[in-house]
């Protein structure tokens, strides 16, 4: 008799295991966003996906479901306890989600004052940048420009991940930690005194070539009203007599210096085109070297290859952003932003090449790769341009957000306006041109570069456009348009 009673228990306890399993499996309503205990902000967001064809309710309320299944609201929470109810219909089948927010205000927030101290030199390494300020967010401290290795700079104090570093007697900035080593007591920072000047033709570049006693930290900007890049050497001190600067030269008109301060040199380059193709600074040994290229000679008309095709002669590198372990956003229905960025990035090298272009793209599957991975790439492929195609999140969930491009350097403005002008032909909201980008990828000066966020990912309408393909491919068709635009401008202004 207890050997029955036993089986029966098993057996009733295996049904009730296989009906919860079957419950669990066959659920409609999932709650994916704004399920919390406590929260700081009044306006909250409740998200999520139900079986297609349902009736969604919040707190009684009828809620409007899209096509993937997503649905979302907007509370505005009391002080407290506030109860929400999310509920589900289809057909005979109801569901219910049921649960309490406490919502308290959030106080304010004093900063401490920093310690600081004196420490001795740090030389830099590779993949070193500047930092105008120990501000950040989750895109890092506003950079001014990277800087080569071996650089010497006294450091001045500590401030979290950051050194805060002179660069000359009235001028410092700050440079994060990882990128620097710290030389033992004794050392002491460099002071340069300048000698002869070259400029010349080297291949597809104009170098500028300034000789030093040792290598100094510089800053550079690129003035667009007077057409030239101005790079500022710390630490230094004109003995320089003569700028030999050959005929022949291409991208450059002139070259001149200015001793702005007692220990701080501009070199100031002027050049012939309007657009810029790119320009860098190193070292080779103490030498500083300012590498600025030519624009395209198919642009020119100087190309021995001649085509009709918009995008001839011109290479292109193309990005997908995230991938691997970096998914990016992810919309409510589910879509990862890592997909959608490497499915229209192939849909864009369709249309680039179908213009005559050449593509390399960054990654071709979903893999992890590092941002210096994807630079160093492009870098060193050579590539005319580089664009990397994103998709946003953020910001209200129940209307459209908009389409964006994004610069980080002055001269990528009208690029990065000729495809935002482009991409906007498709009825989008304008979410912004959007200026002093700091993203890795749009950092270097090396190629013109610029971002594209496509819609908003967390924005339910947004997201079933991205949801078709056919949007993503005429989206892509606009960004390739966009960059034909930027050519005959580059073309007519020549």
């Amino acid at each position: 008799m207890k050997q029955i009673l036993k089986l029966l228990s098993i057996i009733v306890l295996a049904s009730i295991t296989s009906l919860s399993l079957y419950s669990q499996e066959n659920r409609i309503l999932r709650i994916v966003r704004g399920k919390v205990d406590s929260t700081a902000s009044k306006v909250h967001f409740i998200v999520g996906v139900a079986e297609k064809g349902s009736q969604v309710y919040v707190n009684k309320a009828s809620v409007k479901q899209y096509e993937t299944g997503s649905f979302g609201v907007e509370l505005l929470l009391e002080e407290g306890e506030n109860s929400v109810e999310v509920e589900a219909k289809k057909g005979d089948t109801v569901e219910k989600e049921s649960f309490t927010i406490y919502y308290k205000k959030k106080k304010p927030v004093v900063a401490e004052p920093s310690t600081t101290y004196t420490l001795p030199v740090v030389v830099t390494k590779r993949g070193a940048y500047l930092n105008y300020g120990v501000g950040g967010d989750r895109l890092g401290g506003a950079k001014i420009n990277f800087l080569a290795q071996g650089i010497k700079m006294e450091l001045l104090a500590v401030e979290e991940s950051l050194y805060k570093v002179k660069l000359s007697e009235n001028r410092y900035a700050y440079i994060p930690k990882k990128f620097v080593e710290i030389l033992p007591f004794g050392e002491k920072p460099n002071f340069s005194h300048t000698g002869s000047w070259t400029v010349s033709k080297f291949g597809n570049r104009d170098i500028v070539r300034v000789s030093l006693e040792e290598r100094q930290p510089y800053t550079i900007y690129r003035d667009p009203q007077l057409n030239r890049i101005v790079v500022d050497i710390h630490g230094v001190a004109c003995n320089s007599n003569w700028i030999t600067q050959y005929l022949n030269l291409e991208a450059i008109e002139y070259v001149h210096l200015n001793q702005k301060e007692s220990d701080v040199l501009s070199v100031i380059i002027k050049l012939k085109d309007k657009y810029s193709w790119g320009y860098s600074v190193d070292y080779s040994g103490t030498a500083l070297e300012i590498s600025v290229r030519h624009t395209p000679d198919v642009l020119k008309g100087k190309s021995k290859t001649r085509s009709k095709n918009s995008l001839a002669g011109l290479y292109f590198g193309i990005d997908a952003g995230h991938g691997g372990k970096s998914t990016g956003a992810v919309s409510p229905s589910g879509m990862k932003e890592k997909d959608l960025n490497l499915a229209m990035v192939y849909m864009l090298k369709e249309e680039i090449e179908s213009r005559g272009g050449r593509v390399i793209l960054s990654r071709t599957e979903d893999i992890d790769m590092t941002m210096q991975e994807r630079k160093d790439l492009f870098i060193n492929e050579g590539v005319d341009m580089v664009l990397s195609v994103h998709c946003n999140a953020g910001g209200n969930p129940l209307t459209q957000m908009g389409t964006s491009t994004y610069y980080r350097h002055i001269e990528n403005r009208p690029l990065a306006k000729s495809v935002l002008k482009r991409m906007l032909e498709l009825n989008l909201k304008n979410f912004g041109l959007v200026g002093n980008f700091n993203f890795s990828l749009v950092a270097p000066t090396d190629f013109p570069a610029i971002l594209v966020e496509t819609l908003f990912m967390s924005s339910l309408p947004e997201e079933e456009q991205l949801a078709s393909e056919e949007f993503q491919k005429k989206i892509m068709a606009k960004v390739a348009l966009g960059l034909e635009d930027y050519i005959k401008m580059v073309k007519s202004s020549l």
